[in-house]
C-alpha cells in the first residue's frame, strides 16, 4: 500500500490520542519518541500491505492497526493482552473522528443498508488477504441487521506480524464503536477466538428528544 494521502490522514487524525493513551493506559515516559519511531515502522509496515479495491470500506481499519502495530514494536517490555485492549480502546474511543464516523454511520438508512449490503456483495470477490468478506442480513426493522464476517484482515495482519494475542484486544472496540452511536452489539462467535465467522450483531436505538 502506497504511503498517500489517506494514510498520512489517518497518521495525523489519530496521533494525539495515540500518544496521550501511552501515558494514561501504558504509563510510558517517552511517549514522544515512541510515536517518532512508531511512524517510521507505520510507513514500513503499510508498505507491505497489498493495495485495497476502492469500494472496500475497511481500509482504515487496516490504517489504526498498522498504528497499533507500529506502537506495540516501539514498547519494551511487551505490555500485556489487557493493557493493549484498554490502549486501543482509549486512543479510538477518545478520538474526535472516531466518534464523528460512529455517530454519524448511515447503515441504519435504506440508502446506507443497500450501500452495505452491495460491499458485502463485492466482498465475495475479494482475494487481498487484509480485506474482509462478509454478508448482510437485515433485522425486524431498518434499524437492526447482522453481519457475518468469513475472513478478517486484522486476524491476517496481527498473525503476520507476530502480534497475534493483541486481536481479541482490537475486537473490544466494536463494542465501544457501537455504544457511540446508541447501538446495542452482540456477538456469540469470533474468528480471532477459533469460531467460525464472526457474527455482528446491531440494534440501534434511535434517540427521543
Amino acid at each position: 500500500m502506497q504511503y498517500g494521502l489517506m494514510p498520512k490522514l489517518m497518521w495525523i487524525a489519530f496521533k494525539v490520542t495515540f500518544e496521550k493513551a501511552l501515558i494514561s493506559e501504558l504509563n510510558v515516559h517517552n511517549p514522544k519518541e515512541v510515536m517518532k519511531k512508531a511512524h517510521k515502522d507505520y510507513k514500513m509496515i503499510l508498505s507491505e500491505v497489498d493495495e485495497f479495491d476502492k469500494e472496500s470500506r475497511f481500509v482504515t481499519n487496516i490504517l489504526s492497526c498498522s498504528m497499533l502495530t507500529a506502537v506495540l514494536m516501539n514498547l519494551v517490555p511487551r505490555p500485556t493482552v489487557e493493557q493493549v485492549r484498554n490502549y486501543y480502546r482509549k486512543a479510538m474511543s477518545d478520538n474526535f473522528f472516531m466518534q464523528y464516523a460512529a455517530k454519524h454511520s448511515n447503515s441504519y438508512t435504506v440508502k446506507g443498508r443497500e450501500a452495505l449490503k452491495a460491499d458485502a456483495e463485492r466482498s465475495q470477490k475479494t482475494t487481498n488477504p487484509y480485506d474482509w468478506r462478509f454478508t448482510v442480513e437485515d433485522g425486524e426493522t431498518i434499524n437492526q441487521y447482522t453481519a457475518t464476517f468469513y475472513t478478517c484482515g486484522i486476524c491476517y495482519f496481527m498473525t503476520k506480524w507476530g502480534f497475534a494475542e493483541y486481536i481479541s484486544a482490537m475486537c473490544t472496540f466494536d463494542y465501544d464503536m457501537a455504544a457511540m452511536n446508541n447501538t446495542e452489539f452482540t456477538r456469540e462467535y469470533t474468528l480471532a477466538d477459533g469460531g467460525p465467522y464472526c457474527d455482528c450483531h446491531y440494534n440501534h436505538k434511535e434517540l427521543r428528544g
